[in-house]
Order: structure tokens, then sequence, then C-alpha cells
């Protein structure tokens, strides 16, 4: 994280910033110095869906209107591209949001904001804080998305590398926790995806938010710290 100016247009909101990597030891179709196009793609898809999603509010972020807010920055490493990316990684990006602390602020004597280290935070400091205590982002209905593949009559869930490479018709689902749609993606493919197949896919995915919530809410109740 670090502070930034905000925008004109949103003088009381920060921002965010997710980048998606895919270095060369998540397949051997990544080869060295050149980045893989779908990482840039899923990057842009990442930061769409947490933005339209509402599970950040910006204005959280803001520290002084027209003069400070935060700007959040999140890198995702690929280890090991073997299907549904963009699904595993919205899931990363939701965990981290999660773990994301917002820590405390001062203006200091040349009226810039700096650190309030936890040595210090009980100290009287010349001027108050920004904020007065460290916390935790608050996120709001956080979104789970779910892959399919089209072939024929049938659908395919969560599908690996492989099947991926043999299935070009693919729709990817994002409900948030209370099961509303965020979006649809279908980037293009020879299968056409009528209303009854999306209802499928839909109802594949509302059972998929059930089953991610369960494991995210578990690794986030191991990792907490007492």
């Amino acid at each position: 994280m670090e502070i930034m100016t905000p925008t004109v247009e949103c003088p009381d909101e920060g921002s965010i910033a997710i980048e998606f990597h895919m270095p060369p030891i998540c397949s051997p179709l990544v080869r060295p110095g050149r980045p893989a196009e779908a990482a840039s793609v899923i990057s842009k898809q990442l930061s769409d869906t947490i933005l339209s999603s509402g599970m950040i509010d910006l204005k959280e972020l803001c520290l002084v209107g027209g003069k400070a807010a935060w700007m959040a920055y999140l890198d995702i490493y690929c280890l090991d591209a073997d299907g549904s990316l963009f699904d595993a990684a919205l899931l990363s990006t939701v965990a981290a949001f999660s773990h994301l602390n917002i820590p405390v602020v001062s203006l200091n004597e040349d009226g810039r904001m700096v650190l309030v280290s936890e040595d210090n935070i009980q100290l009287k400091l010349e001027k108050q804080p920004v904020n007065t205590e460290k916390r935790k982002l608050k996120l709001n209905s956080p979104p789970f998305s779910l892959t399919c593949l089209l072939h024929k009559n049938y659908i395919l869930a969560d599908p690996t590398a492989e099947e991926e490479s043999i299935m070009e018709t693919a729709v990817t689902v994002v409900l948030d926790s209370s099961y509303q749609l965020v979006s649809l993606y279908k980037p293009g493919g020879p299968v056409h995806a009528h209303t009854s197949v999306i209802q499928d896919c839909v109802a594949l995915a509302k059972r998929r938010v059930k089953e991610l919530q369960s494991v995210l809410n578990e690794a986030i109740s191991d990792m907490e710290v007492e």
C-alpha cells in the first residue's frame, strides 16, 4: 500500500491495482522474457470484477478528502496453470483483501502523511492521527466464480488446462456471496450459449459459491493471529 493523491473525479476515494503474473514455472507454454497474453486479460478481469461487485468501498481507502488516499496493490503469481485460472485468481484476490490491514497514519511537520508505528502509537503526537487505529478493510459480498466449458449438450465445470485446449467455448459466471449475478463472461467460441445453458451454469456456480465460502472462511480462521 502507498499513499496517493485522489483523482479530481473521485476526491474521496482510494484505488486498487491488481496484477496477475504467469512466470515460466507455471506452464511449459509460458516462455521466459515474454509475458503471457492470458496474464493481462485476467488482470483486467480481476480489477473489473472487484470494482463492479462492490466488494470494496473505495471510500474506505480515503484519508483526507481531495488530498490523500490509499492505493492498494495486489500481485498474484500463478504457480501451476492447470485450468480455470481466473477462478483461482479471484479466490486469491478475495482472500488477500480479507487480510488487508489499514495502518495508522499522521501528518508530520511538513504536512506529509507518515506511518505511525505500534511503538509510538500511544505517544503524544504533534498532530492527531488521521485514522485513530489499525483496522481491517471492510468487505461487502465478495465475488466467486466458476468457469464452465460447453460441448454439444454437455457442460464441464472447473476444467483443466488440457480440457480447455480441447474445447474452445467457455463461460465464466461470477456471483457474489448473496448469489447475485455480478458478471457473465463468454470469450467467443463455436457453441451457442442458450438461455437454458446459462441457467445451468449459474446453478452450478451457486453450488460452487457455497463450497468456496466454506474453504475461504476456514482458511481465514486458521490464519488469524490471536
